[in-house]
C-alpha cells in the first residue's frame, strides 16, 4: 500500500521516535569536544615523555590540596545539576539548579585565583613547557566551564519562568556533566 505524500511529510514528534533535537545536538557536540580534550591530553603526554625536565618552574608549587577541594566542589555541582533534572519543574529543582550554578561559579573563582597566583609567581605559558601545557589544558577547560555557566545562568532565568523544557534541561545536564567529569582527569594528569 502506498503512502500519500501528505502522510510521508508529517513531522515526527519527539515522543514518537528518536532522540530529541537538543539532546542529539549536545551529544554530537560533546563527542567532538571529547576528541579535542583527548588530543590535548595525548599531546601533553607525548611532550612530557620526550622532555628532559617536565615540572613547574623551581619556585612554583602547584596548589594540589586546594585544587583537590575545588575538584570536590565541581563534582558536587554536577550532582546538583543531575538532581535538578530528576526533579524537573519543581521548586526543589530550581533550588538544585541554582546550587549547581553557584558551586560551578565557586570552582571557577578558585581556579581564577590560583591562576592569578601562579602568574604572579612567574609560571606563564612562556616560562617552560610545563607552564605552556598547563595553561593550554586548564584554560581549555576553563573556557568550557565559563560557557556552560553562562548557558546555565541564562536558562535558569527561563527555568524559573517555566519556559525551559525537559529536553533542554537534559541537554544542559549532559554538557555540564561532561565539563565536570573532564576536570578530575585533567587534575590527575597535571597536578600529580
Amino acid at each position: 500500500m502506498a503512502m500519500t505524500k501528505a502522510a510521508s511529510m508529517k513531522p515526527l514528534r519527539h515522543s514518537e521516535k528518536g532522540i530529541p533535537s537538543p539532546v542529539l545536538g549536545i551529544l554530537i557536540f560533546v563527542v567532538c569536544e571529547l576528541m579535542v580534550f583527548s588530543a590535548l591530553i595525548s599531546t601533553r603526554i607525548v611532550i612530557k615523555a620526550s622532555a628532559g625536565i617536565f615540572a613547574p618552574p623551581e619556585n612554583i608549587k602547584l596548589p594540589v590540596l586546594t585544587t583537590g577541594f575545588n575538584t570536590a566542589v565541581l563534582l558536587l555541582s554536577g550532582v546538583f545539576m543531575i538532581a535538578a533534572g530528576w526533579k524537573h519543574g519543581s521548586e526543589r529543582s530550581k533550588s538544585l539548579f541554582a546550587l549547581a550554578i553557584a558551586t560551578g561559579a565557586f570552582f571557577l573563582g578558585v581556579q581564577g585565583y590560583e591562576w592569578f597566583n601562579l602568574l604572579k609567581f612567574g609560571m606563564t605559558m612562556t616560562s617552560n613547557i610545563f607552564g605552556a601545557t598547563f595553561y593550554l589544558l586548564i584554560g581549555c577547560h576553563a573556557l568550557h566551564a565559563v560557557a556552560a555557566l553562562i548557558a546555565m545562568a541564562w536558562f535558569y532565568r527561563l527555568y524559573t519562568k517555566d519556559q525551559f523544557g525537559k529536553h533542554g534541561m537534559l541537554a544542559l545536564q549532559i554538557y555540564w556533566v561532561f565539563v565536570v567529569l573532564v576536570w578530575p582527569v585533567l587534575y590527575s594528569i597535571i597536578y600529580f
